[in-house]
């Protein structure tokens, strides 16, 4: 097999765009916006923080898309990029149950789909 020549204009030409790339990058840089500051005082909870206070708070029991519709009526979280937060919290709940057992901040319901908040040692 022959080795592929390399002429010095295509040599060149790799190292205009090399030495491009970084100035792209930069400009880049410069137009991006800053971070807003965060609200002082309140921290925003995560999905599965705010689902359990959202249970916490309930009598009855909750499906997934019931605790982010209140959890986001209440101001506890807001949604991010993703395309299906009730999937992401039904398998963050079910893997903490499964992890922490009886410690674990939720529990199943006889309702099929749905949770409730762990009963209280009173």
């Amino acid at each position: 097999m022959s080795k592929k020549k390399t002429t010095a204009t295509t040599a060149t030409k790799k190292n205009a765009r090399a030495a491009a790339k970084p100035a792209a990058i930069k400009a880049m840089e410069a137009k991006a916006k800053p971070a807003a500051p965060k609200a002082e005082g309140k921290s925003k909870l995560s999905l599965l923080s705010a689902a359990a206070a959202v249970l916490a708070e309930s009598d009855e029991p909750l499906n997934c898309k019931r605790m982010i519709e209140l959890a986001k009526e209440r101001g506890l979280w807001t949604p991010g990029a993703g395309k299906t937060p009730e999937q992401t919290l039904y398998s963050a709940i079910m893997r903490e149950i499964k992890d922490k057992g009886d410690a674990a901040r939720f529990r199943k319901s006889p309702l099929r789909g749905h949770y409730l908040a762990p009963v209280s040692a009173s």
